[in-house]
């Protein structure tokens, strides 16, 4: 064949490309606009048939091209530019991701055991305090006066009891009245207990040390017995507590190592599994789990949300690629190698699941080849390409 038909018979295949792409284009522009959900399923079908035409007459015009003039497509401006990865074979894991809250297990208002008026406040939310500190006291001048009565009655009585028992060892007077002496004194000392009882509970304190989350009451007012006087959040034993879809039920167990996020804070570390539920929610069919968090981290507020990854799925030594070069047609997912003749070849894969922008392959692909990474989407089966890494 001379060079000047052989120009001429590339140009006309390069136009019969150049119309059939012209064509779809048209269809696509002028074609009816699909209104329901059936009409653009169809129409989809319809453009992956003819784009699958499309793609198989390139082919055929390649394969012409190339046994009529072998050193085409040996140029850069013929072959297309992909860039390629090998396949890994590596321990593949999925996660998923559940929401939890920080929480503390020593968290608790601290209510007034006494009713009375308020006669201090002593802090403020957001205040450190030690176990033992005073939080705020109750008038005690009723219980105080009280007190000095029932003392002053203590000690007449103790004097009476005391000469009684002289005179009884002396078998002076009667039993009666030893006994009566006795009785009153005894009595006195208890009341006197039991005064000083509810004259310490008019001071109310920390039960444990943590921090004042809030202080719902004010100097002067009047409590009841069991009115909220703060909330306070011990800073030690706090844990994640989240909740997980029964469908994970047997994937999870207490010692499982888990990756937790806090978002708020742009921090994430690895901890452990330290509880699971044994009861499934009936609203959310879910059950709860507890992380342990790290000791001393005062930065962890209680309701503070979390993000706990948890893997459920483990593959040791899997075939692994992006998830990116990914592709789907008719027949499944697939990606192109390169083939000997520097030429893309389709292979369909079964995949596994996916985790973190990667996917397991389970059939179909082997550890070591290597596959079309960039432009795989301006490509198709066949289609001479030029490898740039």
């Amino acid at each position: 064949m001379t060079t000047k038909k052989l120009k001429h018979t590339q140009q006309m295949k390069a136009k019969s490309i150049a119309t059939i792409f012209i064509a779809l284009i048209a269809i696509t522009a002028c074609g009816p606009k699909a209104e329901t959900l059936e009409d653009k399923k169809a129409s989809l079908t319809a453009a992956r048939q003819e784009l699958k035409e499309i793609r198989d007459q390139i082919a055929l015009l390649e394969e012409e091209i190339g046994k009529e003039d072998p050193t085409y497509f040996n140029t850069e401006a013929a072959a297309t530019l992909v860039t390629t990865v090998k396949v890994a074979n590596e321990n593949f894991e999925h996660r998923i991701e559940v929401r939890g809250a920080v929480m503390s297990r020593t968290n608790v208002n601290v209510s007034s055991e006494s009713m009375g008026q308020l006669t201090s406040v002593n802090v403020v939310e957001g205040q450190n305090v030690k176990k033992g500190q005073v939080l705020a006291t109750v008038d005690a001048e009723q219980i105080e006066n009280s007190i000095d009565e029932v003392k002053t009655a203590l000690v007449y009585a103790t004097t009476i009891f005391e000469k009684r028992e002289r005179l009884w060892k002396q078998n002076i007077g009667t039993e009666v009245d030893y006994l009566t002496a006795k009785n009153n004194k005894e009595a006195l000392e208890k009341q006197l207990v039991s005064l000083n009882t509810q004259l310490s509970k008019t001071k109310i304190v920390a039960p444990f040390a943590g921090s004042i989350e809030s202080v719902p009451v004010k100097a002067g007012q009047v409590v009841q017995i069991g009115t909220p006087i703060a909330f306070l959040v011990s800073n030690s034993d706090k844990y994640v507590s989240a909740e997980v879809s029964e469908a994970y039920l047997g994937k999870v167990s207490e010692g499982d190592v888990v990756h937790v996020k806090v978002p708020s804070l742009d921090k994430s570390f690895e901890s452990k599994v330290i509880s699971v539920g044994n009861v499934i929610n009936e609203a959310s069919r879910t059950f709860s789990i507890e992380v342990k968090l790290p000791a001393a981290d005062d930065i962890m507020k209680v309701n503070l949300v979390t993000v706990v990854e948890i893997t459920d799925y483990k593959a040791p030594e899997a075939v692994v690629i992006p998830s990116r070069i990914i592709q789907e047609d008719l027949q499944g997912n697939y990606v192109y190698t390169i083939g000997a003749d520097n030429k893309a070849q389709k292979v369909h894969v079964k995949l596994g699941p996916s985790f973190d922008n990667q996917t397991q392959v389970l059939s179909g692909l082997q550890a070591g080849v290597s596959i079309v990474d960039k432009g795989n989407r301006s490509i198709a089966d066949g289609t001479r390409v030029k490898i740039q890494n």
